[in-house]
């Protein structure tokens, strides 16, 4: 029985992007992000949805407590939004059900750099949503002196990709445009469940 969706990539992609319309004022840049690239906060930015080893918001005040993960708290948007995990569970479910993910990297109208996910465990899903034109993920796979860059529409479909294995960044891009990245960087993930 589904709760959120109907089964159907595109309604489905564009009820999604509804539920984050409605936590896009905190869909904002933490300092690191910021260092990858500034957007300013009313336009967009990129977030954390999931667990970080970070255990403070600011020099006064601590992050909650991972009910999930031993030594771990949860990111802000998990405080504010806890509801968005099923969401987020009921989608995957659908639509890459095979996939194993415990976070999610949510970005509002921020175009990546070229970068490589250096924490990541493996592979990672994206979904393109949002009404924009561009913005595809571009991977970067040269090898030696061969240039090869493989361009993907995350608006049509998940992209799988090894992010930690190829560089990669999003092209020029108009618009309103969201993603979501499903990932993995929970190292020993098994001995970290409480």
């Amino acid at each position: 029985m589904l709760n959120y969706f109907i089964g159907d990539y595109y309604a489905d992609a564009a009820i999604l992007y509804t539920y984050l319309l409605e936590m896009k004022e905190h869909i904002v840049s933490s300092t690191d992000r910021n260092k990858m690239m500034y957007v300013n906060k009313k336009l967009g930015g990129s977030a954390l949805y999931g667990h970080t080893w970070k255990s403070y918001l600011s020099k006064t005040k601590n992050k909650t407590p991972s009910p999930l993960y031993k030594g771990l708290s949860q990111t802000k948007l998990v405080d504010l939004y806890p509801w968005f995990h099923h969401v987020a569970t009921e989608f995957s479910g659908l639509y890459f059900p095979d996939f194993v993910w415990s976070q999610i990297q949510i970005n509002r109208n921020f175009q990546c750099p070229e970068h490589l996910d250096s924490t990541n465990q493996g592979e990672s899903v994206i979904v393109g949503l949002g009404e924009y034109s561009g913005g595809e993920l571009v991977i970067n796979k040269s090898e030696g002196d061969k240039l090869r860059l493989d361009f993907h529409d995350v608006s049509e479909k998940p992209i799988r990709f090894d992010g930690s294995k190829f560089k990669h960044y999003t092209s020029d891009f108009e618009g309103d445009r969201y993603s979501l990245v499903f990932f993995n960087n929970i190292k020993n993930i098994e001995t970290k469940l409480k």
